[in-house]
């Protein structure tokens, strides 16, 4: 065999990386057989990978993405910048039942700039589809805002974590908004984020998104992705776990990615 052929894992997934295309994508690929795996003769660890299949599924990337340009969104995280688009977002779908303060967001910001995650029109960061703001905080804060004791608007800077350290994260939903003109950008939205942590796994993972719904667009959201209801602390808090097998397709396909990254480092190892 030509060890050329073949390449290992972090060298694949940078060349994925190189054009836009995830590592979790790479692992799904290999998954579907796609890209063949191969075993150094005496190792019960560290498979190679075949780089032609590699190179086909970028070409074929490159060609589909050169014919997508014109009608491709695209995601980014928030910058302050952003905060005008995202207002016009706000009312045209609630109009004056609109509530916020933007110093206050500023804040969030500042001590953490991955907690609004956005999909801008192609033409312009100006136009908004959708965001979603899920704000890291230690539990206890999450559950005395679900219960009532405290509002949202209450979260101070402090309270909010920076992705400084490893280990496990609970995030409050803070507001998750869609065009009603593009509805389907919120599974788009939502495999944006979860891409971004399938990233920063094992070093850093999501144990439990926490959703306090007080519209009806939120209520149509949560029981999409199927989150259960905590009834016992409020009538509209909810809890998605991501430690349990997930029912909403999106949820399914973060958790295999994720098993398939622990099945990666235990044959590396």
């Amino acid at each position: 065999m030509n060890k050329e052929a073949y390449i290992e894992s972090a060298d694949a997934i940078k060349l994925f990386v190189a054009v836009g295309l995830s590592e979790s994508t790479f692992r799904r690929k290999v998954r579907e057989k796609a890209i063949r795996s191969h075993m150094p003769g005496g190792k019960q660890r560290g498979a190679l990978y075949s780089r032609a299949d590699i190179e086909a599924i970028i070409n074929q990337s490159k060609k589909d993405n050169k014919k997508q340009t014109e009608a491709k969104d695209f995601a980014d995280w928030m910058k302050v910048s952003d905060l005008p688009a995202i207002l016009k977002l706000d009312f045209a779908v609630y109009k004056e039942e609109m509530v916020g303060d933007i110093g206050l967001y500023i804040s969030w910001f500042k001590k953490n700039d991955h907690i609004t995650m956005c999909i801008f029109d192609k033409e312009s960061r100006e136009n908004v589809l959708a965001y979603i703001s899920l704000v890291p905080l230690p539990e206890n804060i999450i559950m005395e805002i679900l219960s009532g004791k405290r509002s949202e608007l209450s979260i101070s800077p402090d309270e909010v974590e920076a992705y400084d350290r490893k280990g496990d994260y609970t995030l409050l939903a803070e507001s998750i908004v869609v065009h009603p003109e593009h509805p389907y950008q919120l599974n788009h939205l939502l495999r944006e984020v979860l891409n971004y942590w399938c990233t920063q796994y094992p070093e850093r993972q999501i144990t439990k998104i926490y959703a306090q719904v007080t519209s009806d667009n939120g209520d149509v959201i949560v029981r999409k992705l199927f989150f259960s209801p905590l009834y016992h602390i409020a009538d509209n808090a909810y809890v998605l776990d991501l430690k349990r097998p997930g029912i909403a397709r999106v949820i399914k396909e973060y958790q295999q990615h994720i098993k398939d990254k622990d099945c990666a480092y235990q044959k590396e190892k």
